[in-house]
């Protein structure tokens, strides 16, 4: 394994020999074992390539005219451009910034009331959000999202690895394609830090109702057409 083979060269000078020497004898190495850690081996060439999750929280400002509540089409209009931007979809939350209700003239709750209902009706769901810093003559929207990002190495591009060529060297980029395809692939990269529970599933248990009533007909519809049924012979029988 110490051994460095050199194709295509028939002789190498003692300045050339010195120089291979001093390149294997600077490469790092492993404390314990002493090998040169660039060399290839089971666990430097392990495909793993990291993917980072990142929290985003973009912020819109609902601006309101002073001592007015009206939620204007222009606002509206600017709101959605940005719901739209942050790519949110039907059903998404939205968080709404809750200010205080204790002003005289009851501002803040309309204007409250106004960006909700505003919101719920564009089929979004609104979670309030209490804030200390609050602007005035305004309210924010939230939007939290999350963004899934793979190691840094695979974005530099395909170069060559440190240290000899004649080295089987592991190459950085390895694993760069699993990893880039899994996190283009996810619905939701929040599933990757915090999975969503398993909801309650019922399809066993309704598809047996249905297979049941398929076979056997209603139970109340059963019973009262064998009783009827039933009736119609008795009577017919005490008339003979």
């Amino acid at each position: 394994m110490g051994k460095v083979t050199i194709p295509n060269i028939k002789t190498v000078s003692f300045l050339g020999l010195i120089a291979v020497i001093g390149l294997g004898g600077c490469a790092p190495r492993d404390p314990e074992t002493g090998e040169v850690k660039l060399r290839a081996s089971p666990e430097t060439a392990m495909m793993n390539k990291a993917i980072s999750v990142k929290k985003l929280t973009p912020v819109f400002v609902v601006k309101f005219e002073p001592a007015g509540s009206a939620f204007s089409e222009l606002e509206k209009g600017r709101l959605l451009g940005f719901i739209q931007a942050q790519g949110a979809e039907f059903g998404d939350a939205l968080q709404l910034e809750l200010p205080p209700f204790s002003d005289a003239a009851g501002l803040n709750e309309e204007r409250f009331g106004a960006i909700g209902n505003f919101l719920q009706d564009e089929g979004f769901i609104v979670e309030p959000k209490l804030a200390r810093d609050g602007l005035e003559n305004s309210l924010r929207v939230f939007f939290t999202k999350y963004v899934a990002t793979v190691d840094p190495d695979c974005s530099r591009g395909w170069t060559r690895p440190e240290g000899q060529e004649y080295e089987s060297l592991p190459l950085e980029h390895m694993g760069c394609a699993t990893a880039s395809n899994l996190a283009q692939m996810l619905a939701d990269p929040k599933d990757l830090i915090e999975p969503k529970d398993i909801g309650a599933y019922d399809g066993e248990r309704a598809t047996r109702a249905i297979m049941r009533y398929k076979r056997i007909g209603g139970s109340s519809g059963g019973s009262g057409g064998g009783s009827s049924s039933g009736g119609a012979k008795s009577s017919g029988g005490g008339k003979k």
